[in-house]
C-alpha cells in the first residue's frame, strides 16, 4: 500500500469518534482499511458513491460534483465521499 494512503488512513482512523475507514476504487476494490471497517464493504461503498454521482449528474451532465452521502442504521453511521479516483467511507 502506498505510504501516503497508509498515513492518511491512520490519520482519519485516529480521529475522535471514528470507528473505521475504508478507501475503494471505482471498481469497488479495497485500497485500504482501518478499524472496524471491512474490505467486504468495498463494492457496496463504490456502488453507493457511483449512484449518488449519477443522480447528481441528472441535474447537469456537464458538471461533475462529488456529493457526501450519509448512511444511518441502528446506532451506526457511514459517511461516504466519492472523489475523482477513489471513494472514502468513514464509519462513525
Amino acid at each position: 500500500m502506498d505510504t501516503e494512503l497508509s498515513n492518511t488512513l491512520d490519520t482519519i482512523a485516529n480521529e475522535e469518534g471514528v470507528q473505521g475507514v475504508l478507501v475503494v476504487d471505482k471498481a469497488g476494490l479495497c485500497l485500504g482499511v482501518r478499524g472496524n471497517a471491512s474490505k467486504f464493504f468495498a463494492p457496496f461503498v463504490a456502488s453507493i458513491a457511483s449512484s449518488a454521482v449519477n443522480i447528481q449528474q441528472m441535474d447537469d451532465e456537464s458538471k461533475i460534483e462529488y456529493p457526501t452521502i450519509t448512511v444511518e442504521f441502528n446506532d451506526k453511521k457511514i459517511v461516504v465521499r466519492p472523489q475523482e479516483t477513489c471513494t472514502v467511507a468513514v464509519f462513525v
